[in-house]
């Protein structure tokens, strides 16, 4: 016999009614931002050794766009939550044009810098991979440590 799924209990953060709230310590780029160089430092001696020094250069560049990503969501949702009633449709936007703008510098000089200009969607994915490795893990110890 199945049985219906149940959907999670909000876990309620000190302070609150019960609900969801948003931390009061948004995401800290210190981490990201030191991943970040160390990861460049490594590219731009990877690829001076294989004699593509432009292409570490534009992994840089794709680093760096991905921090500016980063503080600019870290920003956005900042504002966002500051409401008494925060938008999603605000929000969207807000990530959408973020990333339309991002993307298409990166498009343009991937085109323009070809063959080694992939080197800037390389680092954006690197700057992903550090994102996402830098949040889940802390909020997982986190969780772990509640049970």
């Amino acid at each position: 016999m199945a049985m219906a799924p149940t959907s999670p209990t909000p876990l309620p953060d000190e302070g609150s009614d019960g609900g969801v709230t948003v931390p009061g310590n948004p995401i800290n780029l210190r981490l990201p931002g030191i991943i970040s160089i160390v990861a460049g430092i490594i590219a731009l001696m990877v690829s001076g050794v294989l004699d593509h020094l432009v292409m570490g250069l534009l992994i840089c560049v794709g680093l760096a766009l991905g921090l500016l990503n980063m503080w600019l969501v870290k920003g956005a949702v900042l504002r966002v939550t500051a409401q008494v009633h925060p938008s999603k449709q605000q929000m969207a936007m807000s990530s959408a044009s973020r990333l339309l703008v991002i993307t298409a510098f990166a498009l343009m000089i991937g085109f323009l810098l070809r063959p080694d200009g992939i080197g800037v969607f390389v680092g954006l994915a690197i700057s992903q991979v550090v994102l996402i490795l830098t949040t889940t893990v802390p909020a997982l110890k986190g969780l772990r440590q509640q049970s």
